[in-house]
């Protein structure tokens, strides 16, 4: 839904669709910087490279295992189960685990060599998109990755709309999973200054998102679907 000289109207399918698709190429975009910048991923992509180094198995896989793990969070906790909606996700979330392969088998050469002060300064930089990239497609309220709509969900369903609380609730998981792995493996990957930025201002950037990116665009309650 977005509001416009004072009235409300519905987002055309062909909007919902841009949005879609914008979004999940900054979010995935963002992903991709940070894992190839190696200063730190956002949580839910660290726990899947902590998962991949505990089990030898593809990062991307990890990555499809947690949108599926999510989705069926979400199904938990919405009033009213809308299945065209859920399998959307779904597709969102699978698009995603290849996009952002894609995007830090991309980037991956170029960052590596770079000063450090730089590959900060480029992470920070991927994990900010990430945020931007949330709060349109939650705002869009047509499909988004599984865990950007348990963050939504949180949000507003125990957090009275605050999307600080809503993300760093979300994330405490992830960071719980990275922490399981480093007990068995004596090692923890994908973490560093960007986790924590990620981990603490995340909720803000989506907040800021909010506020100056498609300003039109309006939060609906997802509980009341």
């Amino acid at each position: 839904m977005y509001y416009l000289n004072g009235d409300y109207y519905e987002l055309t399918l062909k909007q919902k669709l841009s949005y879609f698709f914008i979004s999940l190429t900054i979010i995935s975009f963002g992903n991709g910087l940070s894992i190839a910048a190696a200063m730190g991923a956002a949580p839910w992509s660290a726990a899947a490279v902590n998962l991949s180094n505990i089990t030898h198995l593809p990062t991307m896989l990890f990555l499809a295992i947690e949108a599926i793990f999510a989705a069926a969070v979400n199904l938990l906790l919405v009033d009213h189960i809308d299945w065209h909606r859920a399998a959307g996700n779904m597709v969102f979330g699978l698009l995603f685990s290849v996009f952002v392969a894609e995007f830090a088998n991309f980037f991956q050469p170029f960052i590596v060599g770079l000063p450090l002060i730089i590959k900060i300064l480029i992470d920070l930089i991927g994990i900010w998109a990430i945020g931007v990239g949330i709060s349109i497609i939650q705002r869009t309220n047509f499909v988004m990755h599984p865990l950007d709509g348990l963050t939504n969900l949180a949000r507003f369903k125990f957090f009275h709309g605050s999307a600080p609380l809503g993300q760093i609730s979300n994330f405490i998981v992830a960071v719980s999973i990275s922490l399981v792995c480093w007990l068995v493996s004596g090692k923890i990957l994908g973490y560093g200054i960007g986790t924590l930025y990620c981990f603490f201002l995340q909720g803000n950037n989506i907040a800021w998102g909010d506020k100056h990116l498609f300003k039109h665009l309006l939060h609906i309650d997802p509980t009341k679907l």
